[in-house]
């Protein structure tokens, strides 16, 4: 069957992967969205959403080391179908059994190990199918794409939360993933990626990886990077709507989901000029600057929830192309850090290490409303977004003594 299949070009597979990419992260934004639907159906605290919009990103840290680890000797596009089917048991299961705290856990946790199973794999079939020139340019564009993906979850979830039953959603999601199996399993060839018969080392051992100095700094950084990220993205369209309450804006969730997937498009040519930026200058100076402009804006976004809401969205928007503008450029120095012959490893520990700070970002968020005024004041999103911003912060300092230190 894979005989029939014809060599892409590096555009066509880079489109045919990008694609891919947005298709399989239908269900990304699905609770996200519906946390207040759910959470008043559910009776859940803040902590309970913010455990739940956290447990994805601990299915992808529990799955990312193996599956990833594999594509140094497995061919990442086999990798990549076990993931989409994880993702479609994953939207269909919450769609048809979610009924509460624990089952919502249970298969958001597989959605989770869906994303493991195809955002670095991903990566990997390019990687394993382009030569080295093509790869660099590649790289930005897919990296990107995961903001196209999740714009469009957003978007969509926004779109039918408005007109369908929240089942309905997900059930949507999923049929969106089965889709993306068919096109990934009869476009895309079989190809065992290339493996040098002397190197010895086992797929799944990292310890080579933390030998790397410059690669761990990026890791470190990407850590930070993410754990924001995705505290941004999971808390986002909740704070949206207390700051249009608060000043006594009329506004739908529809319309509140439609401004995150724009947010989360901006993430698109902010990760791109990143990247490019990275490219031209200093890779460690540009990422610095970024990553400075981002705690100060987050710093400041849940103190302005009262103001007119134009102006908050505007920062919000703001907020959401800085935490992107470094994403690509700090994986991109993890590529270029990674030594020949470790570049599955790399991206593994990258991606653990990585969502590990992606699942504790909407946890702790949740854990400072609770702990704090609550999600209906001021004070209470200030707080939360002062702790979102902290992974900026602790990139930034943790990123600039590994480098410092691997000079010295």
């Amino acid at each position: 069957m894979s005989n029939s299949r014809q060599k892409l070009s590096p555009v066509s597979l880079l489109i045919v992967l990008c694609i891919a990419q947005i298709l399989s992260m239908a269900g990304f934004a699905n609770f996200a969205v519906l946390l207040n639907e759910l959470s008043a159906e559910w009776s859940l605290t803040s902590t309970q959403a913010g455990w739940i919009g956290g447990i994805y990103f601990a299915g992808y840290v529990a799955a990312v080391p193996f599956l990833v680890g594999l594509t140094d000797v497995v061919d990442a596009r086999r990798i990549y179908l076990f993931g989409l089917l994880c993702g479609i048991v994953g939207s269909f299961g919450f769609a048809l059994f979610a009924d509460g705290f624990w089952s919502a856990m249970a298969f958001r946790f597989l959605a989770g190990v869906s994303l493991a199973g195809t955002y670095m794999p991903g990566l990997q079939i390019l990687n394993d199918r382009l030569e080295e020139n093509h790869r660099q340019k590649a790289l930005p564009w897919y990296l990107s794409a995961f903001s196209l993906g999740t714009a469009a979850s957003f978007y969509f979830t926004g779109l039918g939360a408005d007109v369908l039953p929240w089942s309905d959603v997900f059930l949507l999601a999923g049929a969106a993933q089965f889709i993306c199996l068919l096109m990934v399993y009869f476009v895309i060839a079989h190809r065992p990626p290339e493996r040098d018969e002397s190197f010895d080392r086992h797929p799944l051992d990292f310890r080579p990886v933390f030998r790397n100095r410059t690669a761990v700094a990026y890791i470190w950084g990407y850590t930070g990077h993410t754990y924001e990220l995705f505290a941004y993205r999971a808390w986002i369209v909740a704070f949206l709507l207390f700051a249009a309450a608060a000043s006594d804006t009329m506004v739908t969730r529809e319309t509140v989901a439609g401004f995150a997937a724009l947010f989360s498009l901006l993430g698109m040519p902010a990760s791109l000029l990143g990247a490019h930026l990275s490219l031209r200058r200093e890779r460690k100076q540009t990422i610095s600057t970024v990553m400075m402009l981002s705690v100060i804006t987050g710093s400041i976004l849940g103190f302005i929830g009262a103001l007119p809401f134009i102006i908050v969205l505007l920062l919000a928007g703001l907020y959401s192309a800085l935490i992107m503008s470094d994403s690509a450029a700090l994986t991109g120095g993890v590529v270029a850090a990674a030594r020949e012959g470790e570049r599955g490893a790399t991206l593994a520990t990258h991606s653990v290490l990585g969502f590990s700070g992606g699942f504790l970002g909407p946890l702790v968020v949740g854990l400072v409303l609770d702990a704090g005024a609550g999600a209906d004041t001021i004070a209470g999103w200030g707080g939360a977004f002062i702790a979102t911003a902290a992974g900026s912060a602790i990139a930034l300092i943790g990123m600039r003594w590994l480098l410092q230190k691997q000079r010295g």
